[in-house]
This record gives structure tokens, sequence and C-alpha cells, in this order.
């Protein structure tokens, strides 16, 4: 198989962003899929997301994010109460932990976009973005 197929390189950047993305990360304790939930929970209102939309959101298991969420509930970052819209679901809150770090969970988010994206100027920033959100709306 050639190196350039694009499905390749896909993965590959995304491996390549995981890695640097947890490098960033580590001096807080988190891993990237950790990081990604606190930082989506952190753009919504307080107790307004539930586990589902998370799965929808980054296209992850029930299983996989289930296990993010246990592991961000022990670390006590995140914590669970029912959906007071629908008893079937809970929903996602910040602990105060959580809120105290919100500063330094931004600038490492800048941070990790910035660095990943280096080698590209803004206009092939903004290419690549309009790509690969035509290749994720076709699926």
């Amino acid at each position: 198989m050639p190196q350039d197929v694009i499905s390749v390189l896909i993965k590959r950047a995304s491996l390549a962003l995981d890695k640097k993305a947890n490098a960033f990360l580590n001096p807080y304790g988190l891993t990237y899929a950790q990081f990604k939930i606190l930082e989506y929970v952190a753009h919504h209102d307080e107790l307004s997301v539930t586990q589902k939309m998370i799965e929808d959101r980054f296209s992850m298991t029930n299983p996989t994010v289930t296990g993010i969420i246990q592991n961000l509930e022990k670390k006590d970052l995140i914590y669970r109460q029912q959906n007071p819209n629908d008893g079937r679901s809970k929903v996602l809150g910040l602990t105060q932990k959580t809120k105290d770090l919100k500063p330094h969970l931004h600038a490492a988010a800048h941070n990790i976009n910035q660095d990943f994206t280096k080698s590209l100027d803004p206009d092939q920033q903004e290419t690549l973005a309009q790509l690969l959100k035509l290749l994720i709306a076709d699926h």
C-alpha cells in the first residue's frame, strides 16, 4: 500500500496529534481523550451535557465514554447527576477543581492546536479544516 493513501495519512496525523497533545497534557495528569471531554463540557451550560452528546460529538462508543468519564470522576474533575429532563440519563458537571484549571486547559488547547499546525500557514489551516469537514459530513 502506498504511503500517501489518504486514509493512512489521516490516521497517522490523528496519532501524531494524540501523541503531541498527551505530552502537553501530561503535567495535568490528563490524556487527550479526557481533555476533549472536559473541554466539551466546559463549553456548554452547566449540567447540560449528556454522555450521548459526547458519544455523538467524538464518534466514540458508549463503553469508551463511560470509562473516560469514570476516570475523570476518580480524579475529581467531573461529576454526574440525574438529568432533570430525562430520568434515564445523567448530565455532567465540572468540579471546582476543574473550574480552577479552566484557564490552564484553555491555554493547553490553544497550544496543542498551534503546535500541531505550525507547519501550515493560515490559508492552509483553513483549507485543511474545510476538507476534513467535507470528509466527515459525507459519512
